[in-house]
């Protein structure tokens, strides 16, 4: 798959209306990444907002950023693993997806609960419509999708 970025990191607008989103991978700590790693942090410091799943957590660990503040990953154990830097083992909470604040953590198993959480941060639909559609990808129920359309404001 190719990925074509919207801008340069250089480019990156930091405030809080702004959401920089970490997918998952192995490659993250690779010295080629720092410059988005340092950018996350930045995000963080200044309220915007950071979404980041499964290998880019070990990332965030391995800069000390999870260090004190509640996040997830792929269990207990993960990041420990594979990141030597890491100390927030008394802030792991064994969820599938945990926001505090700003960041947004997930484990591999946790997309669908993390995109949930990431729309709606970037208040990109209505509660009950977010609601609907996270039931109808959860569950597949088409019942939920109805109800999902009807909450959807009308083309203007």
């Amino acid at each position: 798959m190719k990925v074509v970025p919207d801008c340069l990191i250089d480019d990156m607008v930091v405030d809080e209306t702004n959401m920089l989103i970490l997918p998952g991978a192995d490659t993250w700590n690779d010295a080629k990444h720092m410059a988005i790693l340092k950018m996350a942090r930045e995000f963080l410091s200044h309220g915007a907002k950071v979404g980041a799943i499964c290998g880019a957590t070990v990332a965030l660990a391995n800069l000390g950023i999870l260090d004190e503040r509640p996040h997830t990953s792929n269990g207990a154990g993960f990041l420990a693993m594979f990141s030597p830097n890491y100390r927030g083992q008394d802030f792991y909470v064994d969820q599938l997806s945990v926001v505090d604040n700003n960041l947004i953590t997930a484990s591999s198993a946790g997309s669908l609960l993390w995109s949930k959480q990431i729309i709606e941060q970037l208040d990109v639909f209505q509660s009950d419509t977010l609601e609907f559609w996270y039931d109808y990808f959860n569950t597949g129920d088409s019942n939920y999708f109805f109800k999902l359309m009807q909450t959807l404001p009308p083309d203007e």
